[in-house]
């Protein structure tokens, strides 16, 4: 059996706008500036995400900042989902690279930065049914450390070896792939475009593609 593994936002889904709008409804419901910007927070888990936010409110005091942010987390999530049903939609050629993964029997991985009732609902929005979700929930480091590349690959029952390409669209995620084993490693453009040192990309042997489109040609598959 072979897997694949993918970063979900920016990568099978474009959920920018609808985090964006989510993160600075929240912030402006307790009272906080709610301009943010989207590439600062690209690839973080969602509660240090709202850590950051907090902090550049200017709550400093570490009690406070805590539970600022566990508030702020609580407030995204409740009013989230309609924003997704709303703005998120698959990325290029998510589906249709998905599908022929499947039927080939290759199992699809997802490890994502965010909460897991928020990927599932991404997932169900898209309409992509993975066979393992590791989200921030499942680890206690979140990526660039390999734990939650590993956590996929434990919870598959698969090697780094039987996985046939792993996608993101941001440094952590290659970071994270690369560290946990992967040899096939793609970096993706994403919702947000960031420039990222091609040194990094020789470091840990990652390939540049223009979309989920390009590993279809490339692969064969």
């Amino acid at each position: 059996m072979k897997g694949a593994i993918f970063d979900l936002d920016g990568t099978l889904a474009s959920t920018a706008k609808a985090h964006k709008i989510a993160w600075e409804l929240s912030l402006k419901q307790l009272g906080f500036n709610s301009n943010i910007d989207m590439e600062y927070l690209l690839g973080k888990r969602a509660m240090d995400i709202a850590l950051l936010l907090i902090e550049q409110a200017g709550i400093n005091d570490p009690d406070l900042k805590n539970k600022m942010a566990k508030k702020l987390l609580e407030v995204k999530n409740s009013i989230f989902a309609p924003y997704i049903m709303k703005y998120a939609e698959p990325m290029p050629c998510a589906i249709e690279l998905i599908n022929k993964l499947k039927q080939n029997n290759v199992k699809i991985l997802v490890v994502t930065s965010s909460l897991r009732i928020t990927a599932i609902k991404v997932l169900e929005k898209i309409k992509i049914n993975p066979d393992v979700l590791i989200s921030s929930d499942d680890v206690i480091k979140g990526k660039p450390d390999p734990e939650p590349t590993l956590a996929a690959l434990k919870k598959s029952s698969l090697d780094a070896n039987d996985i046939l390409f792993a996608v993101g669209d941001t440094i952590y995620d290659i970071i994270s792939f690369s560290k946990a084993g992967i040899k096939t490693i793609y970096l993706t453009k994403g919702d947000i475009i960031v420039p990222i040192d091609e040194n990094l990309l020789k470091e840990y042997h990652a390939i540049k593609i223009d979309s989920l489109c390009d590993i279809i040609k490339i692969s064969n598959i």
